[in-house]
């Protein structure tokens, strides 16, 4: 028997299919599952709506959750019963509509689902349900007990796919919630229906793999907005289930013939994104033309690798230690793609022999030279060096290289990602590619991404010449965007072409001086610690540009009417006077603790420790610890005043544009170095005064927990200040952030 009304209803989340007579129950089971995995199952069991004005916070909660479920309900369901339900506001309502509309007319054929009415399953459709029938068949699921599990759903055949708790949730859900993967495995054999997408949404690998052994087709159905489940793991970052999907997933699937090549590209761009390069790399190695395909958004795996700089090593944050390791590992690309086994085909069982054959899990990456590294664990590395420890221990051992080596690597596929996406460039016309690859760049360009723009140069060298809407070039968009490693590779050209990339305006007449002389994005400044560092930083990009541009440039007009230097000072107006503040806080807050250990030091110089004799001569003259305490209590007398004098000097400056270039910051280093010099003598001076006056009165214990005291107001001065002094330090006499010896392009 057909019933009368059923809801046409698939969520996009679940493998569409024809619905049949014994298929609403399979429905409802998965809404509720994506419902209860987003949290949502609580807005449809509940009518209790949080008051808007007394409970703001749990009705905003309630207000977005509600939206949510809505929003899974409406796009699951059919032209028909979605024009019944739209204008109804609240997901609760909708579910016990679509629960009256359906269930009352339901009826099952024995003959046609194998199921007697006086099942457990056919009661739970009239919403008269004893739950507590079900406590032995719970409790056989959570215990992985298939026996008894099998033995209840003999008796009971309806309870496959039935909701047997009150919250919902089917054998499947509650197997699935136990870890009972073996038991989620013979339950996937016994239903009609799987959900893949849902699984794959949720990063189920155990269920999606139970279901994809089942029927492999399942990976080439496309939900309701047409597609992959792969391409929804992917999306979701669900790395393990992704890998499975796609090896399961046939190549034709994925390619530009498919669909225009959708969810190929698609895929790929998620990959891109989720850093799940292998991936990525195996889709272009045999799909080269997705790489400026466009995906469902309209965006093309190039530029999706070009917003990515930290796939690169120049985007990656490195400490100092980890720099010095860095160049010492070695690692291999083609290793890492061990894992990629040989797609299912239309042949499944050629497939699965193949598989099987060339299933080799995931290979670590040798180390290579990591035997030059100086380490602690120099047992361990012996032993891994001369093969008596396998690699897997040797990198438990190592967690922090091993983390260095995960970053080098994904850096190297990212290269040969990269390259291979320049090579699939070369062999087509970029006036055919449109602004596709011209976005992609200019992108990568205000991110920073010296790599990407560098390969895409040397592929295509007329990107340089490429301008934007507003008729700047990648050297002019770097400028106004502050990136530094891209802009350093206008040091790469020849004369001839470093003048014509610097000569033209853009469409407002500015010239690279003017758009030098804009404020920098707040984004860039913020990486700079205080308000005077940041304008000093300003004025070395402006030097910098000054230097390079031709000197005709500093009185050109812009569309405003104004020079250079006077964009400059308007745009920085601000910055110069939140840079005046910064500072005279600072010189103001460390002259006052200048000054109290000037006060201190001149009084113990007159307060000699243990007294004169009569003839006015200290008593502990001969001691060694008393020259100890004389030197170093002068150090601190002399160190502590000149510190004030540069503090004072900082208060009372001119705070012209130009003084925060060296003069400003030269006074701050020598104010904050020698403050830090006078407390380090002044804790001295003290130590060596206790140790003349307990020398022979107490032990070295106390001596030396005395010197750790005393080291507390040091370390904390070095820990608050030292940052900031290494700072300063290396933006006014470092090398600078400019590299002039950038080699030749092309």
């Amino acid at each position: 028997m057909t019933p009368a009304i059923i809801p046409t209803v698939v969520p996009t989340t679940i493998v569409r299919e024809v619905l049949t007579e014994s298929n609403y129950e399979n429905w409802s089971t998965c809404v509720k599952w994506y419902l209860v995995g987003q949290n949502l199952w609580e807005v449809c069991t509940s009518k209790d709506i949080p008051d808007k004005e007394l409970k703001k916070e749990e009705f905003s909660d309630w207000e977005k959750k509600n939206a949510m479920a809505l929003h899974a309900i409406q796009i699951s369901c059919s032209g028909e019963m979605l024009s019944q339900i739209r204008k109804e506001p609240c997901a609760s309502y909708v579910w016990e509509f679509l629960q009256k509309r359906a269930e009352p007319t339901f009826c099952f054929d024995p003959k046609v689902s194998g199921m007697d009415e006086r099942s457990p399953a056919a009661s739970a459709s009239t919403g008269n349900v004893d739950f507590s029938q079900y406590q032995g068949l719970i409790k056989a699921l959570n215990r992985g007990r298939w026996n008894d599990i099998e033995s209840f759903f003999n008796k009971n055949p309806g309870t496959v796919s039935a909701k047997i708790s009150p919250e919902g949730k089917t054998a499947l859900h509650i197997a699935a919630d136990a870890g009972q993967a073996n038991v989620v495995k013979e339950l996937v054999k016994k239903l009609r229906r799987t959900p893949l997408a849902l699984a794959a949404l949720n990063g189920i690998k155990e269920i999606a793999q139970c279901m994809v052994e089942k029927n492999t087709a399942l990976t080439s159905i496309l939900d309701e907005d047409g597609i992959l489940p792969v391409v929804r793991a992917c999306n979701r970052g669900h790395k393990e289930v992704t890998r499975l999907l796609y090896n399961y997933t046939p190549p034709k699937e994925l390619g530009p013939e498919k669909g225009e090549g959708k969810n190929g590209a698609t895929l790929l761009c998620y990959c891109i994104a989720t850093e799940f390069l292998d991936i990525a790399l195996d889709i272009l190695k045999k799909h080269p033309s997705l790489a400026v395909t466009l995906d469902k958004k309209g965006v093309s795996p190039l530029y999706v690798l070009g917003e990515r700089p930290s796939l690169f090593e120049s985007g990656s944050q490195l400490w100092f230690w980890q720099r010095w390791i860095y160049p010492c590992i070695s690692v291999n690309v083609d290793h890492a793609l061990d894992w990629i086994q040989i797609n299912v085909v239309d042949n499944i069982a050629q497939g699965r022999d193949d598989r099987n054959n060339t299933k080799k899990g995931i290979v670590l990456i040798a180390l290579g030279s990591i035997h030059n590294l100086v380490i602690h664990q120099m047992d361990v590395k012996t032993a891994f060096l001369n093969g008596d420890l396998e690699e897997e221990i040797y990198m438990e051992q190592l967690e922090g290289i091993k983390n260095i080596r995960d970053q080098k690597l994904r850096h190297a596929q990212a290269i040969e990602l990269l390259g291979s996406i320049c090579t699939k460039l070369q062999d087509m016309e970029v006036d055919v590619l449109g602004s596709q690859v011209h976005q992609a760049v200019f992108q990568a360009v205000k991110l920073g991404n010296v790599e990407f723009v560098t390969e895409m140069i040397k592929s295509i060298p007329e990107l340089v010449w490429r301008c934007d809407i507003n008729g700047r070039n990648i050297f002019f968009i770097a400028i106004l965007n502050r990136q530094e490693k891209v802009f350093n590779l206008l040091y790469g050209l020849t004369h001839a072409q470093k003048v014509k990339v610097i000569s033209p305006l853009d469409r407002f007449e500015n010239s690279m001086l003017h758009l030098v002389a804009m404020l920098a994005p707040s984004e860039q400044l913020d990486g700079i610690s205080g308000a005077a560092l940041q304008m000093q930083r300003e004025l070395q990009w402006f030097k910098e540009v000054e230097n390079i541009v031709s000197p005709i440039c500093k009185n050109v007009l812009n569309s405003d009417g104004k020079k250079p230097n006077e964009v400059f000072s308007q745009q920085h107006a601000n910055l110069v006077k939140e840079g005046e503040k910064w500072m005279k806080e600072i010189a103001t807050s460390s002259s006052f603790v200048a000054v109290l250990i000037v006060t201190i030091m001149f009084a113990a110089a007159f307060t000699i420790p243990g007294g004169n004799n009569d003839e006015g001569t200290p008593i502990f003259l001969d001691d060694p610890l008393f020259m100890v305490f004389i030197i170093s209590d002068s150090i601190s007398l002399f160190f502590a005043t000149t510190s004030v004098l540069m503090f004072l000097g900082i208060l009372t400056s001119q705070y012209a544009e130009n003084k925060f270039l060296t003069w400003l910051p030269i006074k701050l280093v020598i104010g904050i170095s020698t403050l830090f010099i006078s407390i380090a003598a002044m804790m001295i001076a003290f130590c060596a005064v206790l140790a003349i006056l307990l020398k022979k009165r107490s032990t070295k214990v106390v001596m030396i927990l005395i010197i750790l005291l005393a080291c507390v107001p040091v370390t904390t001065f070095a820990l608050l200040q030292f940052h900031l002094l290494v700072n300063i330090f290396i933006s006014t006499y470092g090398s600078g952030i400019f590299n002039r010896n950038v080699q030749r392009l092309y």
